[in-house]
């Protein structure tokens, strides 16, 4: 609890000097806020760190010799108590789910406004996560994305709206002849339908097919 309402204790590492007076300044406008170390490169900020033991580590993602994503997880190993705040130049969401992986809690633009970065380090060091707003949208387009294939939307949405029915048919039980009688179509296009059908859906056999089929209520009842 004393942490919440006492001093801060922060860490900056980054490979510019102008970039980390940039951060100090920034940071030292808040009274709690108490920088107490600085590094230029990856093996500076992870000695440092484990030597001052700060709250708050403020991170490069990119720097010389250990990068951002190996110092969090080597810091968090050692000290998992601290908490970490990337600071990063890449807008890519990919580097975020990385830092989040390696156990950062926030992820923030180095084109943030000033007041973002400290709301950011707040929430960080309350414990909670933190992204760019950019950067959280990003997260979350990938979640959904991520929930949809989980509940099998995204493979018979690739499906053309004929391979649909005859994959309706199939699963029905019909055979190839019986779908090209009742599609006055032939054999070898129902063949090639099917072909396309299993290709879109991932699978190698007809019981693959069942499966989607039955798990996306596309049989019809007996």
């Amino acid at each position: 609890m004393s942490k919440k309402i006492g001093k801060i204790s922060i860490f900056i590492a980054d490979d510019h000097q102008v970039v980390r007076e940039g951060i100090r300044s920034i940071l030292t406008q808040k009274r709690r806020f108490v920088v107490i170390g600085e590094a230029e490169n990856g093996e500076e900020a992870l000695s440092g760190v484990l030597e001052l033991k700060p709250d708050l580590v403020v991170l490069d993602i990119s720097m010389p010799k250990i990068n951002g994503i190996t110092v969090t997880k080597r810091v968090l190993e050692a000290l998992p108590d601290t908490k970490v705040l990337i600071l990063s130049m890449h807008a890519e969401v990919q580097s975020a789910i990385e830092a989040f992986r390696a156990g950062a809690l926030g992820y923030v633009l180095k084109d943030s406004a000033h007041g973002e970065l400290i709301d950011a380090v707040l929430r960080v060091v309350d414990g909670r996560k933190y992204a760019s707003p950019s950067i959280a949208d990003g997260l979350l387009d990938g979640f959904v994305e991520a929930i949809k294939r989980e509940d099998g939307d995204d493979p018979c949405d690739r499906l053309s709206a004929r391979e649909l029915e005859v994959f309706k048919m199939i699963a029905d039980g019909d055979t190839s002849k019986e779908v090209a009688e009742k599609l006055f179509v032939s054999v070898s296009t129902v063949k090639t339908h099917r072909i396309h059908i299993m290709k879109k859906l991932g699978v190698s056999d007809m019981a693959g097919l069942i499966k989607i089929a039955i798990r996306k209520g596309l049989t019809s009842p007996m």
